[in-house]
């Protein structure tokens, strides 16, 4: 997942637009003013204040991945970067993985049972 180090109004609308929201939707969704959103659009470069900074994060968090792929494209994160596993993902693999694994140990036994 793309890691934003400060957020400015440039991010904070990528990540808006990467959600798919309208300026009051977004601002009902971080629990803002609309003023505020709009402020962003005008000023790319404004940092918003800390505990917006923690909405942002948790915002990019908790977004689809879809979202999250529409923003680190719209960020300019190499494709590589995207591409990169996050902790849901590697859990699901081992969990495939060990379903694979009593596959075969059935069909081996199965096997076993028909040439014995």
């Amino acid at each position: 997942m793309t890691v934003i180090d400060q957020w400015t109004g440039r991010h904070a609308r990528a990540l808006q637009a990467a959600m798919r929201l309208t300026s009051e939707a977004f601002a009902e969704h971080l629990g803002i003013s609309p003023r505020t959103v709009a402020k962003w659009r005008r000023r790319p470069d404004i940092v918003p204040s800390a505990q917006l900074q923690e909405a942002l994060d948790t915002s990019l968090r908790l977004a689809s991945p879809e979202a999250q792929t529409r923003f680190a494209a719209s960020v300019g994160v190499p494709q590589t970067e995207q591409a990169a596993l996050d902790d849901s993902m590697v859990d699901q693999l081992h969990a495939v993985a060990g379903e694979l694994s009593r596959i075969l140990a059935t069909l081996q036994t199965a096997e076993k049972g028909q040439s014995g």
